[in-house]
């Protein structure tokens, strides 16, 4: 029967994630704020009308942005000193962030699953005690060549995940959709990193798989040519600058994770079964252990 569900109204071979044959345990699947959700959702409520456990976990920056210039709040960026980017989030622009994920994007991946006849709930960070972060008491930022101190930025660095409401949802037979903020000690809102929080739940959940699904096919030598995917990815690539931008967050948090999941891959979003795919080696593997890279 799972088989029977698996298989895509196209009449395209069954999905592989699911069956007898295939592999058990969670997956836990994040999808970036900037790529377009459709196959994404497709192969999600595949994998739940199959039967297999699956936690859809996303961000949703370029909602943000669109949220903030509509309501007038400024986005300014913090480059880290290591290259890295990310949203600076005072108090208006943690109400933005808060607005955008909760109030646009989580309704339309719910509403999007419930369309394809999946049943999903969504779960903020916050809920239930999901997320646990400590607020980082300065950001250090490389602005006009100088590096200066932020210390009014609301974005925390989790420091406990409590999977009990994920796993209710699971039990259910349901989706659990699930994406920051989190929540401090005293419950206040924090601004976490949507990868982290994904890599983080997967550790919780005992997962199987993680699965960082994006615009591009993997990690990419050279940002601009999709031939220069890497295969795979350890702890080595991080010390030059093969890995850059946004993706140095996914691979930092996907090699921690990648301690105890047994199958932790990035890949593009925009493929027909993109799970399926990046587990199959389209993408980028990521393994703490030392290996050699190779191109494909």
């Amino acid at each position: 029967m799972a088989q029977d569900l698996a298989q895509d109204l196209t009449g395209r071979a069954p999905n592989a994630l699911v069956g007898n044959s295939a592999p058990g345990g969670v997956i836990v699947v994040k999808i970036g704020g900037g790529s377009d959700p459709q196959r994404v959702l497709d192969e999600v409520a595949e994998l739940a009308a199959a039967g297999r456990p699956t936690v859809l976990v996303h961000g949703g920056g370029a909602v943000a942005d669109r949220l903030s210039e509509q309501l007038g709040v400024e986005r300014q960026v913090i480059r880290s000193p290591d290259g890295t980017h990310s949203r600076r989030t005072d108090e208006a622009m943690l109400d933005v962030i808060t607005l955008a994920l909760l109030g646009r994007v989580k309704p339309q991946l719910v509403g999007g699953l419930r369309l394809r006849g999946a049943r999903a709930v969504g779960l903020s960070g916050a809920d239930g005690a999901l997320l646990t972060a400590t607020r980082k008491p300065a950001l250090r930022s490389v602005q006009d060549g100088r590096t200066v101190l932020i210390r009014d930025d609301r974005s925390g660095r989790i420091e406990h995940v409590d999977p009990t409401p994920v796993r209710a949802v699971l039990d259910r037979g349901d989706v659990p959709v699930v994406s920051p903020p989190a929540s401090d000690t005293a419950g206040n809102l924090l601004n976490v990193d949507a990868d982290e929080a994904a890599a983080r739940l997967a550790e919780a959940l005992g997962a199987s798989a993680l699965v960082l699904l994006t615009d591009v096919c993997g990690v990419l030598a050279d940002p601009d040519d999709p031939s220069t995917r890497i295969a795979e990815v350890g702890p080595q690539h991080l010390t030059g600058d093969v890995v850059r931008g946004r993706m140095r967050h996914k691979v930092r948090a996907g090699l921690r994770a990648s301690r105890t999941v047994q199958q932790v891959a990035i890949g593009s979003a925009h493929q027909h079964r993109p799970i399926q795919q990046a587990l199959s080696g389209t993408g980028t593997w990521l393994r703490e252990g030392e290996r050699g890279e190779r191109n494909e």
